[in-house]
């Protein structure tokens, strides 16, 4: 299997934004019909709350989840259309 690249997994949104939008690049952002009905907003939000307690909190998180294993069962769970 070939490994998955995220170049800017550690910008944030807003600074992939700026940049966009400095760089004179078009960006648009489309929300899926089915995300207010998602439960990623929960996590989503308590992210947030973390990060205006301890701004440094969710990047340590996101080099923290590198060390995970991901099991077998997990990688090859079915995803639906969005």
């Amino acid at each position: 299997p070939v490994r998955r690249l995220k170049p800017l997994r550690h910008a944030y949104e807003k600074e992939i934004v700026l940049y966009a939008h400095f760089c004179g690049l078009r960006y648009f952002s489309t929300e899926c019909v089915y995300a207010p009905h998602a439960y990623r907003g929960h996590p989503r939000a308590l992210l947030k709350d973390l990060e205006a307690t301890r701004p440094a909190a969710v990047a340590a998180l996101g080099h923290s989840g590198r060390r995970l294993a991901v099991g077998a069962a997990a990688a090859a769970a079915a995803l639906g259309a969005c």
